[in-house]
């Protein structure tokens, strides 16, 4: 007798990737998001690289058992320090560094299963958050990109 089995493993496509636009640094909206949502977003031991450098971009996780969903928060920019070899006015500089390019006016991704319009409007709602919006359909090569 042949037995067929249903796989409902969701896929880093299946989930919605929302982005925020703040000028919180991400300790801080993390715990918003926390407070606001009653979430548990914990810093994860592992950073993303970047391509082409050797910069690192902050991730937090949490998983809900109860609700299955799997929650991720990645920065997509970072301001570093660097110093100037050059002889000048200031000593040290900042550098910007960008996870995905073409989203330079993002700071935050947040990616989860099953977003809706009032979740959307609940982290819009958190001070200091500019924009919260899906992410475009033009852009859903980064969903690829975002394997947790």
């Amino acid at each position: 007798m042949v037995t067929h089995t249903l796989n409902l493993e969701s896929t880093t496509l299946d989930q919605d990737v929302l982005c925020v636009t703040t000028v919180l640094p991400s300790y801080l909206f993390v715990f918003h998001l926390n407070r606001l949502l009653g979430l548990s977003l914990v810093r994860s031991k592992e950073d993303l690289k970047a391509e082409n450098t050797a910069d690192r971009f902050a991730v937090y996780e949490y998983n809900c058992e109860v609700m299955q969903q799997s929650w991720h928060l990645v920065e997509n920019q970072i301001v570093s320090t660097t110093t100037s070899s050059q002889i000048g006015l200031f000593k040290e500089t900042d550098r910007r560094s960008l996870l995905f390019a073409d989203l330079s006016q993002t700071d935050f991704l947040v990616c989860v299963n099953g977003i809706t319009k009032n979740l959307v409007k609940r982290v819009q709602s958190i001070r200091r958050v500019m924009s919260c919006s899906l992410l475009p359909t033009k852009h859903d090569k980064i969903k690829e990109k975002l394997t947790f």
